[in-house]
């Protein structure tokens, strides 16, 4: 199921135009801003009810955002271009995984924030960060 989901959770991303660019290698060379990273952070799997079961597959997002292009304000980072992108990305998510079905399972996501948005100085630059948790309830019969 991971395999789906993480494909899923890249046919979402590829539909905001304010994600330049996407990755799930750690490290990776990020060549366009803002940019989201994403990976999977484990899974609950228990009983739902005597013939289903709920499984709740975590992930955690780090979108991210340069103060370069931006006149180097980390004001305008933090105040206009990241909750811009957070909300493209929560308004995506929300018209996406409307509770619909993915490989005959049903599904539900919630999006919340991981920890506090930070800043960071980085090789290119002061960049401002919001990580976020992704968690996507799956009902399955058993």
């Amino acid at each position: 199921m991971y395999a789906t989901l993480i494909q899923k959770i890249k046919d979402t991303l590829d539909q905001i135009s304010s994600v330049s660019q996407y990755g799930t290698t750690p490290g990776e060379e990020i060549t366009g801003y803002p940019y989201v990273f994403f990976k999977p952070d484990g899974f609950i799997n228990e009983f739902e009810t005597g013939s289903e079961n709920a499984v709740v597959y975590n992930f955690l997002m780090v979108v991210v955002v340069s103060t370069e292009g931006q006149g180097g304000s980390a004001d305008h980072a933090f105040s206009t271009v990241l909750p811009s992108v957070v909300d493209d990305i929560v308004a995506q998510f929300n018209q996406d995984w409307d509770q619909g079905t993915i490989d005959g399972h049903r599904v539900r996501v919630l999006i919340d924030t991981a920890s506090a948005w930070e800043m960071s100085e980085e090789e290119d630059g002061l960049q401002a960060y919001a990580p976020l948790n992704i968690q996507i309830r799956t009902l399955t019969e058993i």
